[in-house]
């Protein structure tokens, strides 16, 4: 299942009824709490204890989603996982003055000159070194 980065209001069904235990005529009169339920995994999130359905309703809300974060963060680890690079692309060494662009190999490049934004010949090279890696591939 692909997990969204946000949960869309189609995905939710929202009921309210009248709160149990103690609280006197308010309770029994009132349909203040709420129960909130995410449709795609059925987790669902109840709050009753305020005399308001607002503030019911944002307390069943943050329950849905501490219990919904963990869950989508866990689904997507793996893309996340995929995603992250453990290769060393480039290298800035600060103390001799040199960036060294690991695509590249054996090219250095002037660190003042990159910091102060003068990136074609290393874009160049890098081009041309991946062109290159894709014609050998072939």
């Amino acid at each position: 299942m692909a997990w969204p980065s946000t949960v869309r209001k189609t995905d939710l069904k929202i009921d309210t009824y009248r709160g149990s235990g103690p609280g006197g005529q308010h309770r029994n009169r009132t349909n203040s709490a709420v129960r909130i339920t995410h449709i795609p995994t059925g987790l669902s999130a109840c709050a009753e204890e305020h005399k308001s359905q607002g503030q019911n309703k944002k307390a069943a809300f943050r329950r849905l989603a501490d219990k919904l974060v963990p869950l989508m963060k866990q689904a997507l680890q793996p893309e996340i996982e995929a995603n992250r690079s453990t290769e060393r692309i480039r290298t800035y060494h600060e103390p001799r003055q040199t960036v060294k662009d690991d695509r590249v190999e054996g090219r250095v490049w002037n660190y003042e000159d990159i910091m102060e934004g003068k990136l074609e010949d290393l874009i160049e090279a890098v081009h041309t070194a991946i062109a290159e890696k894709e014609d050998n591939e072939k």
